[in-house]
């Protein structure tokens, strides 16, 4: 049985019509829990050995920035990605008195689209594919930017260094 964010993604994705190319799930292949790693060690920084972050942006690294999106937070997320690259989609679930990450990936328009469509978003992750910049809106409707050119583009619209 899938989670309700699960189910909602899918629902919207076929309503929209998209294609694999566009937004789809990460394969049942692909590692997750290395995947997730990754970008701990990427973007976080770490003070326990085993113990990881559920909100990656109370642990960013030094240099991240912020802003507070007063209005059309997710249209502000997906349109600081360039419109031809195929991103990472991270979003966190709790499930059965646990959290959870799905990934998925996709253009900043599909994925854009995709979440004008859900309900039950709490963190919003995208990330670039080579860990060189990750972007997360939280569920205060603050926008951050850790590796550049996010840093830049969101230090370009008024944001502030938080680290």
């Amino acid at each position: 049985m899938w989670s309700d964010l699960r189910a909602e993604i899918d629902q919207a994705r076929q309503q929209l019509q998209l294609s694999e190319q566009d937004f789809a799930p990460l394969p049942f292949t692909t590692h997750w829990a290395k995947l997730e790693e990754n970008l701990y060690q990427a973007f976080c920084r770490l003070d326990h050995p085993t113990v990881r972050p559920l909100w990656l942006w109370e642990r960013f690294r030094p240099g991240a920035v912020g802003l507070v999106c007063d209005d059309e937070p997710h249209t502000r997320l997906t349109s600081l990605v360039d419109p031809g690259e195929v991103v990472w989609l991270m979003l966190n679930e709790t499930v059965n008195m646990g959290d959870k990450f799905w990934f998925y990936q996709g253009t900043p328009r599909a994925i854009g689209r995709v979440l004008a469509e859900c309900y039950y978003l709490d963190e919003i992750y995208l990330i670039s594919k080579k860990y060189s910049w990750l972007l997360c809106l939280n569920h205060h409707d603050v926008l951050f930017g850790i590796g550049a050119p996010m840093q830049e583009r969101l230090l370009a619209q008024g944001a502030q260094l938080i680290t």
